[in-house]
């Protein structure tokens, strides 16, 4: 019976999820795929690469909470702010009422 050449386990896939483009791991799967055709068994590396994928995930889902959070933050100053000159129109309204108010009296 014919085995099934194996390539050796190696860290093919250097950088953290960060720095891997969506290009890289698009390119990392047709490699994958064409290394698979040509008859090695290469579970662990599509394992690996699906973990990377995953990982990349997380990576770019942290990063855009950080984004969102970072925004929110900016949001809720400037609602703030909004609302302090809010106030002090009520504030300046409400005494100039008071004032023509008082010159009928």
């Amino acid at each position: 019976m014919h085995e099934c050449p194996t390539l050796p386990d190696r860290n093919i896939m250097p950088g953290t999820p960060g720095e891997l483009s969506s290009e890289d791991l698009v390119e990392a799967d047709n490699a994958l795929a064409y290394v698979k055709n040509a008859g090695f068994k290469v579970d662990w590396l599509e394992k690996k690469l699906t973990k990377v994928k995953e990982n990349k995930k997380v990576h770019i889902g942290e990063t855009r909470m950080r984004e969102l959070e970072e925004e929110l933050k900016n949001l809720k100053q400037k609602s703030l702010k909004v609302e302090a000159m809010l106030e002090k129109e009520k504030a300046d309204v409400l005494a100039a009422t008071h004032l023509t108010l008082d010159e009928f009296v």
